[in-house]
């Protein structure tokens, strides 16, 4: 039994490089149109921890790598927007490295952008004051003056004065930088980018950037100057996912997740965000739903969880086992959008809800996934995983995901319906109906009796031919299908399971005919494991006995004498006298060409 069979391949499995030898971390990598054709290109950093090598930034062209830079800094994210309007439209690739923002158009530098500095504290400011304008300011004195002060506020140049252990190495830096005020990096740890005034795909948009001591920038698209700034929340709080929604001009809100469990909320206009949910497990990775207004995180204790805007709790799941990232699956044209759960033994969920409705596999647990256009495909995932291995996985355009989907989201349910205003046309037909009542209700009751007698004649018809029977107590379903004018037929029989959790193992399928009238290709076969929700399929060849001098319309046909004109079907288990389902085929007449 192929995956075919089953209907669970929906991918492609386009490409995979194993020894790419790729790391990368989420937010790394991103889909954009970098040379302004519409042919998209797949853009990440190649981080790489040893002093030796730099961290790469590389560019692939479909599969094949066309382009790879050097960066000056390990990198901590990659946004891709658009800054003007100028055609050919190239977006501009933004790499923070570091308290910088290097920018990219066509794959060369364009701009370079620096966080401002943060101001130091008073007692360390107050400390390298008396350093600057004392001529006898000591080692030792220094040192007991830093100590006093938090570790984690200081700034890099005390951090690592206090890291020396030999007093000789600290009078020979404070002879060095004593005359000069020490400055506080603001390091960037995240990075989203914002549409500006329109939500076309290819408008204007915003550069968002998050740093380490929780300020929050937004940048002007052409010349990078500070349009707000914000702090994350009232309290401590190190951004390290940050995801916005509107546009800058009219209303937006950003969405930031923080390395100390917090999710907090910043809306326009607003100089300081708030904290809207509090998680007791770490945040491994976080995606906002767009169109529902909802937003998932996953956590480290294999947990799934829904949010409304509010911050209200709408649904928690768990998951086989632990997330390692997420990214979002939008597909327009089936109007929805998934949620794709990288899991660490491989395999990727697909989530609409609650409910998860497709899943994928790759060789290692994977580290980045992104979904979008890729070349000139509308519907490409691209994972890397943290072996260093690239998959490319294109959805089929045959992909059907309406059949398992059964969207039970608290939110949807309680959402009012859309009632549409009251309509000129609306007063005419409520005109019409006060005046005809009668007559439209005799026609309303001739068609209700009609589709009742329809559905009685179906069903009756179903109980005769017994094309499709089950067994809930088994949660089986068995039907038949015949295929063929004669004398040579081919029985297609489907067995479903109708369990939406359990899967079907042990059973066997015996044919039994009238050996005078029908020859089997098949009398008896084993059925394999049936996953949940799947279905078997069995086919057998049928070959009818005609005997000279006698017609195929005068041998009695089933339920007739001697019952010839038929197929008997016994679906069974191992080890079990009675069958679990048994039905009959009434087998058509041979259409003899004189």
């Amino acid at each position: 039994m192929s995956r075919g069979e089953l209907g669970i391949s929906r991918w492609l499995e386009a490409h995979t490089d194993r020894s790419a030898g790729l790391t990368t971390l989420p937010g790394n990598m991103v889909l954009a149109d970098v040379a302004g054709t519409g042919d998209y290109h797949l853009v990440l950093t190649d981080l790489k921890f040893n002093q030796d090598t730099k961290c790469r930034l590389k560019v692939y062209k479909g599969t094949l790598l066309v382009s790879d830079q050097p960066l000056p800094d390990i990198p901590s994210s990659v946004v891709g927007f658009y800054a003007d309007q100028l055609e050919p439209r190239i977006p501009v690739v933004a790499v923070a490295c570091g308290s910088e923002l290097f920018a990219y158009k066509n794959l060369k530098p364009f701009y370079k952008f620096r966080v401002p500095f943060c101001p130091l504290v008073d007692e360390e400011a107050g400390v390298w004051t008396e350093v600057t304008n004392s001529e006898s300011f000591g080692a030792d004195k220094l040192l007991n003056a830093l100590k006093a002060i938090p570790y984690a506020s200081l700034s890099a140049r005390s951090q690592y004065i206090l890291n020396q252990t030999s007093p000789i190495l600290v009078a020979e830096l404070l002879r060095k930088c004593g005359k000069t005020m020490p400055t506080k990096e603001n390091i960037i740890t995240c990075m989203a980018s914002m549409a500006r005034s329109s939500r076309d795909r290819r408008a204007i948009a915003c550069p968002i950037i998050a740093t380490e001591f929780g300020s929050i920038f937004v940048l002007d698209p052409q010349n990078f100057a500070i349009l707000h700034q914000a702090n994350t929340c009232n309290v401590k709080a190190t951004p390290f996912i940050i995801k916005s929604t509107g546009l800058f001009d009219v209303e937006f809100r950003l969405l930031i997740a923080t390395r100390e469990g917090h999710i907090c909320l910043l809306r326009k206009g607003w100089l300081e965000g708030k904290c809207l949910i509090q998680l007791t497990s770490d945040i491994v990775d976080m995606v906002a739903v767009p169109g529902d207004n909802f937003v998932i995180v996953a956590t480290s204790d294999k947990a799934l969880h829904c949010y409304s805007k509010k911050g209200q709790r709408l649904w928690s799941t768990t998951t086989a086992n632990l997330v390692t990232c997420m990214s979002l699956v939008p597909l327009e044209h089936i109007s929805t959008c998934m949620v794709a759960i990288g899991l660490k033994n491989g395999s990727i969920q697909l989530y609409q809800g609650r409910q998860p409705v497709d899943f994928t596999s790759v060789a290692d647990s994977p580290s980045v996934i992104t979904f979008g256009q890729l070349g000139q495909e509308e519907h490409v995932m691209v994972v890397i995983t943290i072996g260093g291995s690239i998959s490319f996985k294109i959805l089929k355009r045959t992909a059907d995901f309406s059949s398992k989907v059964q969207e039970n989201s608290p939110m949807l349910q309680s959402r009012p319906l859309p009632l549409p205003k009251r309509s000129k046309l609306f007063l005419e037909q409520s005109i019409r109906e006060r005046k005809n009542a009668l007559e439209i209700h005799q026609t309303f009751q001739q068609d209700l009796i009609r589709l009742r007698l329809s559905a009685a004649r179906a069903l009756v018809q179903n109980l005769s031919d017994q094309s499709g029977i089950g067994n809930e107590k088994e949660q089986l379903k068995l039907s038949a299908q015949v295929l063929g004018l004669g004398p040579k037929f081919t029985v297609i029989l489907s067995l479903e399971n109708i369990n939406p959790n359990n899967p079907l193992v042990g059973l066997c399928v015996t044919f039994h005919v009238n050996p005078l009238y029908y020859v089997l290709s098949l009398y008896a076969a084993k059925v394999p494991l049936i996953p949940p929700s799947l279905s078997y399929k069995l086919e057998t060849k049928v070959e009818e006995v005609i005997k000279e001098g006698v017609e195929s319309d005068d041998l009695p046909v089933g339920g007739g004498k001697g019952n010839c004109k038929v197929i008997r079907v016994f679906v069974t288990r191992e080890l079990m006298p009675v069958p679990v389902l048994a039905a009959t085929i009434n087998m058509p007449p041979t259409e003899l060409i004189v």
